[in-house]
């Protein structure tokens, strides 16, 4: 009797401890789901926040571009006082040559400049100078943000470029170049020339028909596209552009 409630507790008990080990394996598989779910969320979380994060450091960059671009070419041609001189006196011809040795060569009047067919990228791209005069003081920034604090009248040259590693420069005369925003694949510039020289833009040109149409007296507009990369996308030796690019049109100030 005594041996049989003996085997019958023992049966129990290895009952017992086989639901406990089922059981056990039930939690840890409960568990690593959770576990697995967690690190999904966080993952795709992450991946969220960096998305985001890229598209906003994008869409910086893209203003403060546009907002640079326009600024320093809408000043194009500006003279201080047309009443007592003109654009031939007041922006004489120059030639500027800066720290990588490209030029930039204005004749005698000439507001803006430009080299180019539109189909270079990277440091291949278009590039675009303008000029024009400022007084001492008069607040009107160059490219880079600094005025006018210590000349009667100076005449500013101010160049925009790309270069080896996708930035957008500027550079002010001869100086040194300063970035104006990253991850820029390409700048394509078009000239809205006044071809019939009837007081009006008819057309727009590449830089290269400009320079060989000698048109560049008779620029209206510049229209400047920007093709930025895809910071998630791209990798190194494989670039992907933007889907879009960003087009701005601006006017230039001689001839509003």
């Amino acid at each position: 009797m005594q041996a049989s409630m003996r085997n019958r507790r023992l049966i129990q008990r290895a009952h017992q401890l086989g639901f406990s080990i089922i059981e056990l394996m039930v939690a840890i598989a409960i568990a690593l789901f959770i576990i697995g779910a967690v690190a999904s969320i966080y993952l795709n979380m992450r991946n969220t926040f960096t998305s985001q994060d890229s598209l906003a450091q994008l869409q910086d960059s893209e203003r403060l571009a546009l907002t640079m671009l326009t600024t320093t070419i809408q000043s194009a041609g500006y003279f201080v006082d047309p009443t007592k001189t003109t654009a031939l006196t007041s922006l004489p011809a120059v030639t500027v040559t800066r720290a990588d040795k490209s030029t930039s060569v204005f004749s005698a009047g000439q507001a803006v400049v430009g080299s180019g067919d539109g189909t270079g990228n990277g440091s291949n791209s278009d590039t675009l100078a303008v000029q024009y005069q400022t007084a001492q003081n008069d607040g009107l920034m160059n490219c880079q943000g600094a005025t006018n604090t210590t000349t009667p009248l100076l005449v500013s040259v101010n160049s925009f470029a790309i270069n080896s590693t996708n930035e957008l420069t500027c550079t002010v005369g001869s100086g040194s170049p300063e970035v104006l925003a990253s991850n820029v694949y390409q700048m394509s510039v078009l000239y809205g020339v006044d071809t019939d020289l009837d007081g009006s833009m008819d057309t727009y040109m590449t830089a290269s028909a400009v320079t060989t149409a000698n048109g560049w007296a008779n620029v209206y507009t510049a229209q400047v596209t920007l093709t930025f990369l895809d910071v998630i996308k791209s990798k190194l030796g494989a670039p992907v552009q933007m889907p879009t690019s960003v087009v701005q049109t601006i006017n230039l100030m001689n001839r509003q």
